[in-house]
């Protein structure tokens, strides 16, 4: 799944589920930096992990009718990353 697909299909749940609009411009740009580093640290996966990431973000708007936080977004991307055995450095985006 491509990034600008991933979030494409985030529009779309947001929309189902009427999330208000205050910080979607903010968020979409965080998405965005953590599928950029996502595809950094997994250029094998054939964007296996954006795929599984942006699935939970679908699900946690869906189940709580708001966005996910950043923080929240890279924990789950890095858990992916873990899970996989993706190495993460300390510097990188996911490891913050």
């Amino acid at each position: 799944m491509s990034i600008e697909a991933a979030l494409d299909r985030i529009r779309e749940a947001e929309a189902t589920a009427k999330v208000p609009d205050d910080d979607r411009a903010q968020q979409h740009e965080v998405y965005e930096k953590t599928f950029d580093a996502l595809e950094d640290v997994t250029p094998d996966d054939d964007d296996e992990g954006v795929a599984v990431v942006t699935e939970w973000i679908i699900e946690q708007i869906q189940t709580n009718q708001k966005r996910p936080g950043s923080r929240a977004v890279r924990q789950r991307a890095r858990k992916y990353c873990q899970e996989n055995d993706y190495e993460i450095s300390d510097n990188n985006w996911l490891g913050a």
